[in-house]
């Protein structure tokens, strides 16, 4: 019976096992492994400890279990934009939201023009896009381009050339990997890839927000050190035969409003594979259709993604 299969899987969303079930579909659909792959420099990020690390990586487990079993905010798209962040004390103080404290995560209310909310504002996703020192564009648009839109590039080629002519010189980041444009086999993935991640470099690879970037040259050491003064960073990017964006922020909105399809046939795709057990494979396009179409008539709540796997 229907009603009565419902009912259990309501039950089970609201047991403590639930907790289990997000924090590996989301391990597995998000990537979540790419968190522990780096030790971030203690100096440029001493506040990126271990605690934090931790902290970061449960905000993302913490939302989608939020908007499980939210009756009334439960929609897929939150994870895509929202004025709200599911986070504790120390994430509060990471993200400088004043008035958030104890160790309990717990639904907070976001200011008017926060960059938080949704999976671009949290820490995990933009330390899983750095290198423990510095923010990469390239890294954090492939995240977006394989987990928001639902259009991964392909792996990079094998032997790709070092623009070691560039090593040591004052240019922003920009300005170096606009460099990747001079190789035929790097510049059509790079095209790509580029834009969406400038559009997060306000973001350092901690997570935090920032208006400027330093720029890297040579000390008489030979080591690579920052500059005192930063430069304002351009965000400003093109998708891909897509649409423009000026900001963060619009890159958010867009994201939010023009790929939102996208993201659930992703979403479906992983659930189905964390759910079975096994890869997505061509014989289960037809069951993610008819989740996906389950799921829409609901307006994506999360929880019916579930309701519609369970029942096929």
């Amino acid at each position: 019976d229907p009603e009565i299969l419902r009912g259990q899987v309501d039950r089970l969303i609201q047991d403590h096992r639930a907790h289990n079930f997000v924090s590996g579909l989301a391990h597995q659909w998000l990537d979540m492994k790419r968190l522990d792959f780096f030790q971030f420099n203690a100096k440029d990020h001493r506040e990126f400890d271990e605690s934090t690390r931790t902290a970061v990586r449960e905000e993302v487990y913490q939302t989608m279990l939020y908007l499980l079993r939210s009756k009334n905010e439960g929609e897929l798209g939150h994870l895509l934009d929202t004025d709200f962040a599911v986070i504790n004390g120390l994430l509060g103080a990471h993200y400088g939201i004043k008035g958030v404290k104890g160790d309990q995560f717990r639904k907070v209310s976001l200011p008017a023009g926060s960059p938080r909310g949704g999976l671009l504002g949290m820490a995990a996703i933009h330390a899983m896009g750095s290198d423990g020192m510095e923010s990469s564009p390239v890294e954090r648009g492939a995240w977006v381009l394989r987990h928001l839109v639902h259009n991964p590039p392909p792996p990079a080629p094998a032997n790709v050339p070092q623009i070691s002519r560039l090593d040591g010189k004052p240019l922003t980041k920009r300005q170096k990997l606009a460099a990747h444009m001079e190789e035929a086999q790097c510049a059509s993935c790079h095209r790509k890839m580029d834009p969406i991640g400038f559009g997060m470099e306000n973001f350092t690879a901690s997570g935090k927000w920032r208006s400027k970037e330093s720029l890297y040259t040579k000390n008489r050491k030979g080591q690579m050190v920052a500059s005192k003064r930063g430069v304002p960073i351009n965000t400003s990017g093109k998708f891909h035969n897509g649409p423009a964006f000026k900001d963060f922020f619009e890159l958010r909105e867009l994201i939010a409003s023009d790929y939102q399809d996208d993201f659930a046939r992703g979403f479906t795709e992983a659930l189905i594979e964390y759910g079975l057990g096994r890869p997505f494979g061509f014989t289960d396009e037809d069951l993610a259709s008819d989740i996906i179409a389950s799921a829409k008539s609901q307006n994506y709540q999360m929880a019916d993604f579930i309701y519609a796997l369970v029942q096929s």
